[in-house]
């Protein structure tokens, strides 16, 4: 059997790299716009002329100097993996910052070939790039790709085979300036006889590293060499004045700069682009400001109007199932029970909680692929500075609204520790998907519209004054640098995609949950042990909340899956339907209020812990805890 070749796909952050991916495998990762995003390594499968081939799409880095997780992850997955072709995902509308990273990569002496993706936005940004010059100049194989709209990919795939069967010429060595190159080549002499498996890379990679940084490299490279490598340290420092690794950087800024003059040139253009024009309009901070609130505005509307309209069509298709099973209650109850349950948390699913999650997932997935994120974390950058935060916060909050659990993994991409931390800890406020559904489930059948206006209002008071009470604690918020992708017109492929992707996991990973969550419910009410914690839970219910008692046992249960607060709060209350459910309106909006803020989910908490610890994890829910109750009291004084 052939051995399946390993592909690495790596890139900056925004380049196409995940989109990239997306295309070439069976198994479709989330791509977005903001920077950083793919934090985690994913992996599929490739087939082409008839063999197999490992796709890994690495994390979006600028660089192999490890200054945060994602740098270090691909370093050492590039050192250390059987890595057989890098195919280098480059930005051909930032070509000189892109080349940057190819030429870090091709010291690396692995297979190599390069696909400048993004071809369409440079050629409307009037920048005329010549493949086949940088291919002269670098010895990499170059293919010009569109990865959003699936352009170039053949090509690159049938490229990236040949140079796999061994077609291919390894990179051509790029030198530095006569003193720094001088240092490399000594290093490199000593580093060679000491690169064997598993190791991966050339000498003279190695060599590089030991000028810039000498912490991560492993002891086989760096037994006997600390002391020499510090006497070339203060010889670069005497000699340039400036720390080896930023000698090392300019060095790979003055070969990118120079690549990029030799193989490109703009073309004259006469006015500003439609794009360029709609880019000022978004970016202003009036007008902008007034679009986004706009823009949410609709994007929660559109979801509350198609989530009503599929629910209504699914309601009378559900409504049929009950009376096939109505015999089991008195002939056999504990099988009704179980059926019964069944039912509840399988009809809950397809007829309360996807018909809200469907359109949001889309529209999510649209949302992103526009590059509209990062502008609108650029208007916020100054709200978010008042509640002790800044613009890259948003990314994480965004992520939120879809699910919590990679909200927190999300935070990674905000590097200090302070900003980080309080970002996650506020994550939970936010409504997912799952918390989103029963607002606008529950307030379309008793409150309407504005009562999900209210519930999201609501969030963003309690966001803002949580943060600005905790940076009283944590200090001021640090500055930032934040990179603003072009304007895309999103691809209704790639979105429908991702869409299938959120809403496969909620049907084979969240509909177990919920079916399972409702039959046990059903258990615990024959086995009258609900009783037991509704009545523990009572005082709390009926004396500060003000909702009935038979609610604990469901609160209890949502710790799991907040969806579940649906499908069970019909049963523990009796009624068919949502509309139907023995609330007043104010104790409805206190209900969804509570169960908006308390506690994060059991998946949430477990990211938490592993993260940031156990006394932040536990803090958090403590947190959210007291924040829901007050929140709560807040809905019962002014409704």
């Amino acid at each position: 059997m052939k051995k399946a070749f390993t592909i690495a796909l790596v890139g900056q952050p925004n380049s196409g790299k995940s989109t990239l991916f997306n295309v070439l495998s069976d198994r479709k990762v989330m791509a977005s716009n903001f920077s950083g995003t793919s934090v985690e390594i994913s992996r599929s499968d490739m087939v082409a002329r008839g063999r197999v081939f490992h796709v890994v799409d690495l994390p979006g880095i600028y660089s192999l100097n490890p200054g945060d997780e994602a740098e270090n992850v691909t370093l050492r997955f590039l050192m250390e993996q059987e890595v057989d072709l890098i195919v280098n995902v480059v930005d051909a509308s930032l070509l000189s910052r892109s080349l940057e990273l190819t030429v870090e990569l091709a010291e690396l002496g692995i297979p190599m070939v390069i696909a400048l993706n993004m071809w369409d936005e440079a050629g409307r940004k009037g920048l005329q790039i010549y493949p086949e010059k940088l291919e002269e100049r670098l010895g990499i194989k170059v293919r010009p790709t569109s990865a959003l709209y699936g352009k170039g990919v053949v090509r690159l795939v049938e490229t990236s085979y040949r140079c796999l069967v061994g077609e291919c010429d390894p990179p051509r060595r790029l030198l530095y300036t006569s003193h720094i190159e001088e240092l490399v080549r000594d290093l490199e002499a000593r580093i060679r006889p000491r690169i064997r498996p598993p190791l991966r890379g050339s000498a003279r990679f190695y060599a590089i590293k030991l000028l810039e940084n000498t912490d991560f490299l492993p002891d086989t490279v760096m037994r006997g060499l600390n002391r020499y490598a510090k006497q070339l340290h203060r010889i670069i420092r005497d000699s340039h004045h400036i720390e080896p690794y930023e000698a090392v950087s300019y060095e790979r800024h003055h070969l990118a700069m120079k690549l990029t003059e030799e193989i490109s040139h703009f073309v004259d253009r006469r006015s500003r682009s439609l794009r360029e024009r709609l880019d000022r309009f978004l970016l202003h901070p009036v007008a902008g400001q007034f679009f986004m609130l706009l823009y949410l505005v609709l994007f929660f509307v559109v979801i509350f109007q198609v989530g009503n309209l599929l629910s209504g069509l699914m309601e009378p298709l559900l409504e049929r199932i009950p009376p096939l099973y109505a015999g089991l209650r008195n002939a056999a109850p504990f099988w009704w029970h179980t059926v019964n349950g069944a039912y509840q948390g399988f009809a809950g699913a397809l007829g309360i909680v996807l018909p809200y999650f469907l359109p949001l997932s889309f529209l999510t997935a649209l949302f992103m692929d526009t590059g509209y994120l990062a502008r609108m974390a650029f208007l916020l950058d100054g709200v978010m500075h008042r509640i002790g935060l800044h613009g890259k916060s948003v990314a994480p909050f965004i992520m939120g609204m879809g699910c919590s659990v990679p909200a927190v993994y999300a935070t990674r991409i905000i590097e200090n520790r302070r900003d980080r931390t309080l970002t996650a800890i506020l994550i939970p406020f936010i409504p997912c998907s799952a918390r989103t559904a029963v607002i606008f489930a529950l307030t379309a059948a008793f409150a309407g519209p504005l009562g999900a206006v209210f519930a999201y209002l609501l969030v963003a008071v309690v966001i803002g004054a949580s943060g600005k009470l905790m940076t009283l604690f944590l200090g001021k918020p640090t500055g930032l640098i934040l990179e603003i992708p072009d304007l895309r017109v999103p691809s209704a492929v790639v979105s429908l995609r991702k869409t299938w992707t959120m809403i496969r996991e909620f049907l084979f990973v969240a509909v177990p949950f919920l079916v399972a969550g409702s039959i046990g419910m059903s258990w615990l009410e024959l086995a009258k042990i609900d009783r037991a914690v509704n009545a523990f839970l009572a005082p709390f219910l009926q004396s500060v909340l003000g909702l009935p008692a038979a609610l604990g046992a469901v609160l209890v249960f949502a710790f799991f899956r907040k969806e579940l607060v649906l499908i069970m709060a019909t049963v523990a209350l009796g009624a068919a339907t949502l509309s139907t459910l023995p609330l007043t309106p104010e104790q409805v909006m206190v209900f969804v209020v509570f169960v908006t803020f308390y506690f994060p989910c059991f998946s949430t908490f477990v990211v938490m812990w592993k993260e940031f610890g156990a006394r932040i994890a536990w803090g958090s829910a403590a947190l959210s805890l007291v924040v829901a109750t007050l929140a709560a009291q807040l809905v019962r004084v002014l409704w």
